[in-house]
């Protein structure tokens, strides 16, 4: 079970008790029950069709697999998106009565025959549920109408022909002082700090750069695949100096890694390199009152390696299996969690519409990543959710997340580990309109740190940090 909110304002507060999660040969049925908790009839918020208010089906609750890091979205008309299964209105929602509770499936892609189990992390403000079991041999689903098989059954409507199916890989990005690491689609980008490989202004690889282009290139042999070249090699610079010489610069070290990597790797794989100078920055070069950012900056001067993953099984990519200094290992999915546990941290945010406070929970792990788990309480009259109270500009990989501003830190390596995306969209859900006092619950999936990481730090952009948050 759990408790949250739907809508684009708090006022909409329900409770979604979950039945099974069912496997069917051409689908995957989430059943639950949904209820208001509130003392009127509200509309609710589950679908993505229409204005907010105007949903009338169940498609913004989405299914993880967060041992094979797959998400499976609910499947919908391709003409107007509404979710199949059960609809609670004709373009405009039906509402929900209080001390009713509403039986409600919706419909997702197949499961990976390996699923065994499931965490349902919902874009709406409520925490995820980890640990659902995934049931074999259930009858299949029937389209029903309003009223039949139950008073309060809406009606259910199965998938057709013009239908939209959608099954997203996750990619991460983790950052060290040395290199950062990010996987988008089936590709994988190793970005290699400059300082560490050359001199000031210089394009000779230093004395220091053997020993992580090594690296660089054990990690290549291992996870590229010389089959869908190119290895791509791009060199960055930060913005100081003219852009005709950052951008001679960029090119002449991303040759010196080429020739680097291609005397390590052998000519079995097909090398490009090219330079992109000042033009793609993914952190800041200053600051947001327009002082100088040297860290930003750091970030900024890089060479980028980035190949195909090698497949190891049809549909899924070597990503996490095996713990690095920095990464942890994939576990088993996480248990039921009834309670967030205490709070061990809080921050207060004086940003655009309206002052709010953070209260952090413990996190934990759940397969090959970490929940964080935390409430956005309003402290003044009435916060806007628009913009975003908490994207950040950290890395552009995860600047359009709107829990961008919170990196995980672990102050032992150093690495610093951003919100999970797939596609365009991030594993998390968002904040709503709130007044005075109302609590949004907010969860982000980060990449796990090393196994023997029991304690983080979070880093909240230009606001400050919450250390020794626990991670179980």
């Amino acid at each position: 079970m759990r408790e949250g909110l739907a809508g684009f304002h708090a006022s909409n507060p329900f409770r979604v008790d979950v039945r099974a999660v069912e496997r069917h040969e051409d689908l995957t049925v989430l059943r639950m029950e949904i209820s208001t908790t509130g003392d009127a009839k509200t509309p609710g918020g589950f679908g993505y069709d229409g204005l907010p208010g105007q949903s009338v089906t169940f498609g913004r609750f989405r299914l993880l697999d967060p041992v094979g890091g797959k998400m499976y979205f609910a499947l919908r008309e391709k003409s107007g998106e509404r979710a199949f299964g059960t609809r609670h209105g004709d373009g405009y929602p039906e509402d929900f009565q209080p001390g009713v509770r509403y039986p409600v499936e919706v419909y997702f892609p197949p499961l990976a025959g390996g699923v065994r189990s499931v965490s349902l992390v919902p874009d709406l403000a409520m925490a995820p549920t980890t640990g659902i079991p995934v049931t074999d041999g259930a009858p299949p689903p029937v389209a029903r109408k309003r009223g039949e098989g139950g008073e309060h059954q809406w009606p259910v409507v199965l998938p057709g022909g013009d239908s939209w199916s959608g099954v997203s890989g996750l990619n991460e990005l983790v950052e060290t002082p040395e290199k950062t690491t990010f996987q988008e689609g089936g590709r994988e980008t190793v970005a290699l700090r400059t300082d560490v490989l050359f001199a000031f202004d210089k394009a000779t690889l230093s004395d220091k750069a053997t020993a992580i282009l090594d690296e660089a290139v054990a990690e290549t042999r291992e996870r590229a695949d010389p089959d869908k070249p190119p290895v791509l090699i791009e060199g960055h610079t930060d913005s100081k100096g003219s852009g005709t010489y950052n951008q001679r610069l960029s090119v002449e070290r991303a040759e010196a890694v080429r020739d680097y990597l291609a005397a390590g790797l052998g000519d079995g794989y097909t090398y490009e390199a090219e330079g992109k100078g000042e033009d793609e920055p993914i952190a800041r070069n200053e600051k947001r009152d327009g002082g100088d950012d040297p860290e930003g900056r750091a970030r900024n001067r890089r060479v980028e390696i980035s190949y195909t993953i090698k497949r190891d099984r049809p549909d899924a990519t070597v990503t996490t299996g095996t713990a690095t200094d920095v990464r942890g290992s994939t576990r088993e999915p996480a248990p039921y969690r009834a309670d967030a546990g205490p709070v061990v941290g809080s921050l207060e945010w004086p940003r655009s519409g309206g002052r709010l406070r953070v209260d952090f929970h413990p996190f934990y792990r759940d397969g090959a990543y970490v929940v964080a788990v935390f409430d956005v309480v309003s402290m003044e009259d009435h916060h806007m959710p628009i913009p975003a109270p908490f994207q950040g500009f950290a890395h552009t990989f995860s600047a359009a997340s709107d829990y961008g501003a919170f990196i995980l830190v672990d102050p032992e390596t150093e690495a610093r580990y951003h919100p999970i995306r797939m596609h365009a969209e991030f594993v998390e859900n968002s904040v709503l309109a709130l007044e005075k006092g109302e609590v949004n619950r907010s969860y982000v999936y980060y990449p796990a740190p090393a196994d023997d990481v029991t304690s983080i730090t979070l880093e909240a952009a230009d606001l400050g940090e919450v250390k020794d948050i626990p991670v179980s």
